[in-house]
């Protein structure tokens, strides 16, 4: 087909349009060549119409194309919104947007918001919305109508005002009302009629809802999802739930579609909700925290046409509540919570009677359990008072401390009504029926200003003490409750009584430890066999009886008589006319004051005084409670502060006392104090005490006195002790007193009370007492001064002696004397040993670890009578028992140096230029090296064999006049070997002479022994050429096994014991005249032993004895043996042991009786 010629045009437009294109050609034109107009015609009026209505088409059409994908800009949007939620909210709140678009979205028309606020009008903000996005039915748009479909919001904060509503709710009494309100509000909004007719979702995520946001501590709740969705027939389901993982809670909320009747059911489903801040309106009012603990539960209710509330049921458990009381509190102290570990509450409503009927619930917590009923009907009409009963059965009060038994309560019926428009609560009875306990309550609180008025008035019957502390609120005047709860552990309540009225405004401005006002409580209790005690720490009074009167600012507590029980042998303490009065308790530390009467149990008395109730304890630290018996009867006063968390102030303490029949077992070395008798006074004058007794059957006295030290005003207390003994009393005291002691000892000893480390001072007047021995050396008879002091310091290791002085004359010892814990002895160190005329010495002795004793002496004279005497064990010449040396008790370790110019020895015989050093291990002489001059020949010590001493000197005489060992001797050279341990010895001496013996003399005549002597000897003396002794030598004692003498005129044998100990001498032997040539018979066998009595015997001889005391022996002789040769003599020897007679014979020499 051949195309035509191009118009532009399809052909199908062409054969349309061309009939219209020539009927217009042909149209008539006017002169001046312009077209005609056309002829007004029905059909071209017609055609006009039709093509406005065609243009008007296209414009709505583009209109609402460009709604639904042109976004509108915020300028066109953000008025028109503000204005239509304004208008719908109404003129109580404001609406402001900062920035807003609608556009097409996927679902629809969508309309953004960005920080939507609305505010109440001239308030606070109550919804935020950062961002919300509502999804809008848009052909709704085209009618001018705004129809939302769904709604989702993110982050908002939301202010729910439940503080305010509950608050007005309250005072108006029309709670129900307006919870049922709500619910038509919201069914009118939801409905199809209403703004949100056509709402279908509503989703908010991560809500911030603030629940009481004026309250003191501010709550809300964090993330929080919200979601409201509609179901067929208009029925409604809101669900709210928290996504923070450490508050999972969830709550839910369904009205059910509409029935015939126009009724709506509801149900409330509730999941470990947090009731802080629910319950912060109420608890602020009362001017407490909230209420801390979760609960779950169903609530289920139907509802009128008209929004009445036709029926309700209900059950709410709730876990682990606290209630905190109100009231200030000290920073850091713990509040005063009552727990309830599990309430059940089961619910129903009475629509005729408008009341929320109590089904039977229970309740249970560390306090107790109560199974309980009750109703609480609302008014008729707003603003007319409420009223509540409950009605309790099978109550149980848990007792205060673990192990005690509870209360048992048959009833607990309580009546009250609650006037919201006056905000007065009225408890018209509360009543608390049990086997043990009967007690009634009422009260009336009203709440106004700052804090409520409250009055209460309470009266019991008699009942056990646990009881009334069971019973007892611990929030009703909790400052005695808790004394009570604490300080009272038996008894019986005769009578109870307790009032208070404290106006409003007054317990908001109580501090913490405030009383009440003037004026506002008064109590009164009377009980009997009480079991109470002052405070923690105190001993329990037992069997009190008395009164208690207290009002809001004094407190008295009398008790008649009572006794404070003691489980020991010497009884209990009786205390009687007790009264414990507060006069003031508005101090922040009251004072009060404490008096009483005892008598009883001393120790009883001591253990309350050491307690520490009262204060820092006052007894001596030497002082133990349990070794004390005895009797006191005392007048006590005690002033002291009250509500001392710690460190409080000393109370001051007046006493009166006196204390008789006392005994302290082991004061001194193990000995008692006995039959005591003490007064006892402290207080306002500086404390004293006195008294006397006895201690190991010594009287003594006792006194104690305050002294002021340190410059400070501080005061120490000094005990002193006066105790009066002879030498028999201090041996039963444990005072070994080495020598002799004649006559009483007025010893005085004080030490410090306050500081256990003080030592004790201990002195003596020595003048009327006589002294011999009591150090080596020291002597004072009766009569003349004396004195003896030294300080004493003890601790668990060693007892140390220092600041010793022992003075008498020009006798003077002055130093210090450690003992170990069992007394013996450690080391003396006496820089001053002067205990004789002319003595000047130092002496130190140390017991090294390894055991080893170290002794020094070092000086210019010193007199060493005293030490020989006691080395050998002789007794003192004052007649004092015998020495105790004793071998086996001696040191067996010993390093001794001595230096001395002079030692001065027995016989008027010195020795010079002492200078000796001595090692002695396990009772050997391991090192010995001395010398020194006696007479007029050097002397020299050595080690001799088998670890024995060696001593040579050239003056036997001298030495054994030195040594008090015989007196008589002139001359000879000598020397000892012997033992320092004891054992077997042998002493030798040569060429010497014994002058001015009568017995000599006498047997010289007898037996002729000097005729044919070459050259008589001189008057009065006998030589010997030799003189040799073999002995053993044991403790304090010497055996003289054999021993021979012999001159040119004489011999001698000689056998027995020398016993120091004792103070006994017993030899026996034979005088041999002519002793050279009468031996050589004794030599010959056979005949020597028979004619010659043995081998150092001789043909003639004499027997003799020496026997007596070791410092004036008797020797007697037998001149009837010097006929009967060799074997006959022996029957003429005397035996040792018999007693002889004893005849003086003048000199200083052993006597001589002849038989």
């Amino acid at each position: 087909m051949a195309e035509g010629p191009k118009t532009g045009r399809s052909p199908r437009l062409r054969a349309v349009a061309l009939p219209w294109i020539d009927r217009r050609r042909r149209r008539r034109r006017r002169a001046d060549g312009l077209p005609a107009s056309p002829k007004p015609t029905v059909q071209r009026i017609l055609r006009l119409m039709a093509a406005g209505a065609f243009g008007l088409g296209l414009v709505i059409a583009g209109v609402w194309l460009a709604i639904l994908y042109m976004p509108l800009p915020a300028s066109q949007v953000v008025p028109r919104v503000t204005a239509a939620l304004q208008e719908r909210l109404g003129p109580d709140y404001s609406v402001s947007i900062d920035d807003a678009e609608l556009h097409r979205s996927g679902g629809g028309v969508e309309l953004r918001l960005v920080d939507l606020a609305v505010a109440t009008a001239g308030g606070p903000v109550v919804a935020s919305v950062p961002r919300a996005e509502l999804r809008l039915d848009g052909m709704s748009l085209l009618r001018g109508e705004v129809k939302i479909r769904t709604v989702h919001v993110t982050n908002p904060k939301l202010d729910m005002r439940f503080d305010t509503t509950m608050d007005a709710a309250s005072k108006q009494s029309d709670l129900p009302d307006r919870v049922l309100a709500a619910i038509g509000d919201l069914d009118r909004l939801l409905g199809a009629d209403g703004a949100a007719g056509s709402l279908e979702e509503v989703v908010v995520t991560g809500a911030t809802v603030l629940v009481a946001p004026r309250a003191r501590a501010p709550l809300s709740l964090d993330g929080v999802n919200l979601r409201l969705s509609r179901g067929e027939g208009g029925a409604i389901a809101l669900a709210a739930s928290s996504s923070r993982p450490e508050d999972r809670w969830t709550s839910a909320v369904t009205v059910s579609a509409p029935t015939a009747d126009a009724a709506r059911s509801i149900d409330l489903g509730l999941e470990n909700i947090d009731l802080a801040p629910y319950s912060a309106p109420f608890a602020e009012k009362a001017g407490a925290p909230p209420v801390k603990g979760r609960i779950s539960g169903h609530l289920s209710a139907r509802i009128g046409a008209e929004g009445k509330l036709l029926a309700g049921v209900g059950r709410i458990e709730g876990r682990g509540l606290e209630v905190t009381m109100p009231g200030a509190r000290e920073p850091g102290a713990p509040p005063e919570v009552m727990a309830v570990d599990r309430a059940q509450l089961a619910l129903s409503w009475d629509p005729a009677k408008r009341a929320v009927t109590i089904e039977p619930s229970q309740i249970r917590g560390r306090g107790g359990q109560m199974a309980f009923t009750g109703t609480l009907v609302a008014p008729p009409e707003p603003g007319a008072p409420w009223t509540a009963s409950i009605d309790g059965r099978d109550v149980l009060l848990s007792g205060e401390a673990a192990g005690d038994p509870p209360l048992r309560l048959d009833r607990v019926d309580v009546a009250a009504t609650f006037d919201p428009t006056a905000g007065v609560l009225e408890i018209g009875k509360a009543q608390f029926l049990g086997p043990t306990a009967r007690a009634s309550l009422t009260g009336l609180v009203r709440f106004e200003g700052a804090s409520p008025a409250v009055r209460l008035g309470v009266v019991a019957d008699p009942m056990p003490a646990s009881a009334v502390k069971r019973l007892w609120p611990f929030f009703l005047v909790s400052s005695i409750r808790g004394w009570v709860v604490e300080n009272v552990g038996a008894g019986t309540v005769d009578s109870l009584s307790l009032t208070i009225d404290v106006p409003s405004g007054e317990l908001a401005k109580l501090r913490p430890h405030d009383p009440l006002p003037p004026g506002s409580m008064a109590l009164d209790i009377g009980f009997s066999d009480g079991v109470l005690r002052g405070k923690p720490g105190l001993p329990w009074i037992e069997a009190a009886k008395g009164r208690v009167l207290a009002t809001s600012r004094k407190v008295d507590v009398s008790i008649e008589k009572a006794f404070i029980s003691n489980s020991e042998a010497d009884g209990a303490l009786a205390v009687n006319d007790v009264l414990f009065t507060v006069p003031d308790l508005a101090p922040r530390h009251p004072k009060a004051r404490v008096t009483l009467k005892a008598d009883g149990s001393l120790k009883r008395a001591l253990t309350l005084v050491g307690s520490g109730a009262f204060g820092p304890n006052p007894l001596p630290s030497q002082l133990d409670v349990a070794k004390v018996t005895g009797r006191i009867a005392a007048d006590v006063t005690v002033d002291l502060e009250l509500d001392h968390a710690k460190d409080a102030p000393k109370p001051a303490i007046k006493v009166a006392a006196e204390m008789r029949d006392v005994r302290i077992a082991g004061v001194f070395a193990g000995r008692n104090f006995e039959k005591g008798t003490l007064q006892l006074k402290a207080g306002d004058a500086p404390t004293t005490l006195s008294g006397k007794g006895v201690v190991g059957g010594a009287p003594a006295t006792v006194s104690m006195t305050d002294a002021p030290a340190g410059g400070e005003g501080v005061v120490r207390r000094k005990l002193a002790v006066m105790l009066t003994a002879d030498a028999a009393d201090l041996q039963r005291l444990g005072l070994d007193v080495p020598g002799s002691l004649k006559g009483e000892v007025p010893l005085s000893a004080e030490l410090s009370l306050d500081d256990p480390k003080a030592p004790m001072s201990v002195s003596a007047d020595l003048s009327n007492v006589g002294i011999d021995g009591l150090l080596p050396g020291f002597k004072k008879p009766a009569g003349r001064p004396g004195r003896v002091s030294f300080m004493v310091d003890r601790n668990p290791d060693k007892t140390v002696i220092r600041d010793f002085a022992l003075e008498s004359g020009d006798r003077s010892v002055r130093g210090a004397i450690e003992f170990g814990p069992k007394g013996e002895l450690l080391s003396a160190t006496l820089p001053i040993y002067r205990p004789g005329p002319g003595d000047d010495a130092k002496v130190e002795i140390d017991k090294a670890r390894g055991g080893v004793t170290r002794v020094a002496v070092q000086g210019a004279a010193l007199d060493l009578k005293p030490l020989l005497d006691k080395a050998r064990g002789k007794p003192s010449a004052s007649g004092a028992g015998p020495q105790k040396a004793d071998a086996d008790n001696a040191p067996k370790n010993l390093d001794v140096t001595a230096k001395l110019g002079t030692g001065l020895g027995y016989g008027d015989e010195a020795v010079a230029g002492l200078d000796i050093k001595l090692v002695v291990r396990d009772g050997k002489v391991r090192e010995a090296d001395g010398s020194g001059r006696i007479g007029d020949a050097p002397i020299t010590l050595a080690t001799g064999g088998d670890g024995r001493l060696a001593v040579k000197g050239g003056d036997a005489g001298a030495f054994f006049r030195f040594a008090d060992l015989y007196g008589r001797i002139d001359g000879g050279a000598f020397d000892l070997d012997a033992s320092l341990s004891g054992g077997p010895g042998l002493l030798r001496i040569r060429d010497f002479a014994v002058r001015n013996e009568t017995a000599l003399d006498r047997v010289r005549r007898t037996t002729g022994a000097d005729e044919g002597a070459a050259a008589p000897p001189a008057r009065g003396a006998t030589r010997f050429d030799r003189l040799q002794v073999k002995f053993v030598q044991s403790t304090g004692r010497i055996r003289v096994d054999e021993a021979t003498v012999y001159g040119p005129q004489l011999g001698a044998t000689l056998s027995g014991d020398v016993n120091y100990a004792v103070d006994r001498v017993d030899l026996v032997g034979t005088f041999v005249p002519i002793y050279a040539l009468n031996n050589l018979v004794s030599r010959v066998p056979i005949i020597g032993a028979l004619l010659g009595g043995g081998k150092n015997g001789g043909l003639v001889g004499v027997t003799f004895q020496v026997k007596g005391a070791t410092t004036a022996p008797t020797i007697s002789i037998n001149p009837m043996s010097a006929v009967a040769p060799g074997f006959f003599r022996k029957i003429f020897e005397f035996r040792q042991g018999q007693p002889v007679p004893e005849a003086p014979t003048g000199s200083t020499a052993p006597n001589a009786t002849a038989q």
